[in-house]
Formats: C-alpha cells, structure tokens, sequence
C-alpha cells in the first residue's frame, strides 16, 4: 500500500467527526514520526487554511523531529497537543490534499540509498532538519510575506515521506529544501532590518 493510501485511510475513519491527534499517532504503527511529520506538514500545504492551528501544529513537528534526533524508537506527542481536534471540514481539505500533492509525488518516489535513512546517525540529521524547518514554518511572520510556510513545508514533508519509503534520494531533496528555506528566511530578516534601518533613519529627520 502506498503512503497516500496509508494516509487517506486513516483520515477517512473520521470524515464525520472530529480527529485527536493523540488517535492518529496511535495508527500510525512503525512509521509513527515520518506518518505523523507528514500529516502535521498538510494543513500547511491546504488550499483550506486553519486559523489558530499554526503553532500548535508546528510545535508538534519540533517535538517529533527533536524526538527522532535524540534517537527515540517511538514518537511521542504531550496530552495537549494529542488532544487537538482536527474537525471534519478539516480532514476534507487534507484528503483533497492527498489527492493534488501526495499522490503525484509517489510516483517517483521509491526505495534508493536506504543508508541515508537506515544509519542511525543519519536518522538523527533527518530530525535535526525537520524540526529546524517546523520552527521556521512557525514563525509568526505577516501573511504579506510569501511562502514563509510553503518552503518549510515541504522541506519537511520530503523528509517525512522519505523515512517512510526508505527514499535517500527525497531525503537529500529535503535536507536541500531545508538549506534553501533557511537562506530564504536570512534574506527576509535582513531585508525587513534594512527597511527598519531606513525607517529609523527618516525619523531622525524629523527629531
């Protein structure tokens, strides 16, 4: 079964009503932080947008990603981050999510360069990057700023689908992906100080 299908299985189990987070780390079997990264990375990913979801959600990939560089064998989620609630609009918007991201994506995604996801030390590198990318997605940035939540992303979910395919190939996309998002936001930061410095620098003219 493909990881799409492992994914809508589970979200289609509750279609009518809500869905803790707690139930779907319980589901999620042996590939418990790249099943959960992945599904936690999809409201960011939606057309739907979640209000209020953001960081929550975003805390959970820093755990999981912090728990997988620690080398922890199972994932583990605190009481009030388990107890979120995905409701049904929402479980709507990720399956069609499913169907326009993941679907095309495991196409070309097949077991390659298993090392860079079997060694342990490498393992600890994937959680590593995953959870450097949930904390920049968290960012309370102004929507006005684009991708700021897209690039991270999807630095996250190559990495999520890459554990669970034993794709060293996607794992490296990520790993690339989460370079890229981090020169991305170092531009953002330093653009936002330059226009700080100007502003400041036309208000002492005026003093």
């Amino acid at each position: 079964m493909k990881f799409s299908q492992d994914i809508q299985a589970l979200l289609e189990e509750y279609a009518q009503e809500p869905l803790p987070l707690g139930k779907l780390l319980e589901r999620t079997g042996e590939h418990g932080f790249g099943m959960m990264s992945a599904l936690l990375t999809l409201p960011f990913l939606s057309p739907i947008p979640i209000p209020g979801f953001s960081t929550v959600l975003g805390a959970g990939i820093v755990l999981l990603g912090t728990q997988l560089s620690l080398g922890f064998r199972k994932p583990w989620l605190p009481k009030r981050i388990a107890q979120v609630e995905l409701s049904p609009k929402v479980t709507a918007g990720l399956l069609k999510t499913i169907n326009w991201i993941l679907r095309p994506l495991e196409r070309v995604v097949r077991p390659r360069l298993s090392v860079l996801i079997r060694n342990p030390l490498q393992r600890r590198l994937i959680g590593l990057s995953m959870a450097w990318a949930a904390i920049l997605m968290a960012l309370p940035l102004p929507p006005i700023i684009p991708f700021t939540n897209t690039f991270p992303a999807y630095a996250i979910l190559f990495l999520a689908i890459g554990t669970i395919e034993f794709d060293g190939f996607l794992i490296m996309a990520g790993h690339g992906m989460t370079v890229a998002t981090t020169l991305y936001f170092v531009t953002i930061a330093g653009a936002i100080w330059a226009l700080l410095l100007n502003v400041w620098e036309r208000l002492q003219q005026f003093l």
